[in-house]
């Protein structure tokens, strides 16, 4: 926040008009304050004895964010109301800066988390309870993960190799007593809801947190709260997607982003093609068969970035090579692809090679944002998710592509590509497109 207005102020000296001091915003100083006792208390510090458990989804912490600076800011804006040196201070240095904060606050988080989990600095201790295919996907999700900051101790339940290398400190009916000894209070439960439901008491004498997942997943959670019936706990799952007011309301500005995006990228459009015909033979855009929503027949528009015979050289390389016919059916991609030209994995690398499926947003086909459209022969990978897969439109950028790209195994794009439709809200839009830009600046994962 300060190096926001550092930056708004000064640039606001150079190119702006008007008598302002940077003096002057120094006595507003009390809007950091402010603005950290906001973000506790919308429980957006983690591992501490307020709120010792794990972080907030970073699409929930990003609107909580979001809100934590708005408030900030319109409380210094009321407060300068009734200030004598109020005319000394731009109101326009404080919406710029509170923008420039929304856009930026949330990356100098995950740099400092990034900094903490090197320096192993805050993480919070726990243990898995479980050891069954759900706690080891867990626990492959929780290590190195930086964002959720949690240092698996061990887990409890059988021997099993395939759990991350942690080791085993005992069964499931040892986990409370050996848990307390090593002083570690918050546990994930990997187990299916009977066991749970017996164990529940044993837990609740010591444990403080305990994180439940069950083993069936595929369920709405994004804006999901408790609810009590009649003293039977569950939850109320939003599905946003479902609602025709919010389906209506993405629609309009899916299509109003994409006219924006495609008039501020006229140039890319005239230079683009030109390289294309430079460089290689063959047509400057290249469409592709896919399926859109329902299954209907779907053709995207991209800019070509294979050489005119990318089709033949694509069944030669299956049929010659074990290994790359091994890895196409892994993730349908190919690593070094020879079938891309030079200037095609520039293209690729910045994305720019989607940016004529801009097309299709604009005439109803796609989204914005949403799950990659995939041809006929994926559908198997889809399985019985393909029924949520093909109810919505797909999208230029989505949760894969901002969760890293083509480095992303296939098993898990089909889990985010569920995970986005059921827990889809604006939030998660804005989200992804921010996270978008960014994984664009650094080129990363595309091939």
């Amino acid at each position: 926040m300060s190096l926001s207005w550092l930056l708004v102020v000064k640039a606001y000296r150079i190119f702006g008009t008007g008598t302002y001091h940077t003096t002057a915003y120094l006595n507003i100083w009390p809007i950091l304050l402010i603005f950290t006792l906001l973000n506790a208390f919308f429980r957006l510090y983690q591992g501490h004895w307020l709120y010792p458990s794990l972080p907030l989804s970073p699409v929930e912490e990003f609107r909580r964010l979001v809100a934590s600076i708005s408030i900030s800011h319109i409380l210094v804006m009321a407060i300068l109301g009734f200030a004598h040196e109020s005319s000394l201070i731009s109101r326009f240095v404080l919406v710029v800066s509170a923008v420039i904060e929304v856009l930026t606050v949330q990356m100098f988080r995950d740099a400092a988390r990034a900094l903490l989990a090197k320096l192993k600095i805050g993480q919070v201790r726990a243990v898995m309870v479980g050891s069954g295919a759900t706690a080891i996907r867990v626990a492959d999700a929780l290590k190195d993960n930086v964002f959720i900051g949690v240092k698996l101790v061990g887990y409890f339940g059988k021997e099993n190799s395939r759990m991350s290398g942690l080791s085993c400190l005992g069964c499931i009916r040892d986990a409370v007593r050996i848990s307390k000894a090593m002083d570690v209070k918050i546990a994930f439960v990997c187990e299916d809801e009977r066991l749970f439901r017996e164990q529940m008491a044993d837990f609740t004498s010591y444990f403080q947190q305990l994180e439940y997942i069950p083993t069936a997943r595929l369920f709405p959670t994004c804006g999901a709260r408790p609810i009590v019936i009649d003293g039977i706990g569950g939850l109320e799952m939003p599905n946003h997607l479902r609602m025709k007011a919010m389906g209506r309301m993405k629609s309009v500005v899916d299509r109003s982003l994409a006219i924006m995006i495609a008039m501020l990228a006229i140039p890319l459009f005239i230079i683009v093609p030109v390289l294309i015909k430079l460089t290689s033979k063959g047509p400057v855009f290249y469409r592709h068969n896919r399926l859109g929503k329902c299954g209907r027949p779907l053709r995207i528009w991209k800019f070509r970035t294979m050489y005119d015979d990318a089709d033949e050289k694509l069944e030669e390389l299956l049929a010659s090579d074990p290994a790359i016919r091994e890895q196409w059916n892994k993730c349908r991609k190919i690593h070094n692809d020879p079938r891309i030209t030079p200037l095609g994995r520039i293209l690729r690398k910045s994305s720019i090679d989607e940016l004529p499926q801009l097309i299709n947003v604009c005439m109803g086909e796609m989204a914005l944002v949403g799950p990659r459209p995939i041809v006929e022969a994926e559908v198997p990978y889809y399985g019985e998710v393909y029924k949520i897969f093909s109810s919505v439109k797909p999208g230029i950028t989505g949760l894969w592509q901002v969760s890293g790209r083509s480095e992303v195994g296939y098993s898990r794009r089909v889990a985010l590509d569920a995970n986005y439709i059921l827990n889809w809200s604006p939030w998660l839009d804005l989200w992804i497109v921010l996270k978008s830009f960014s994984a664009v600046i650094k080129m990363r994962g595309a091939t």
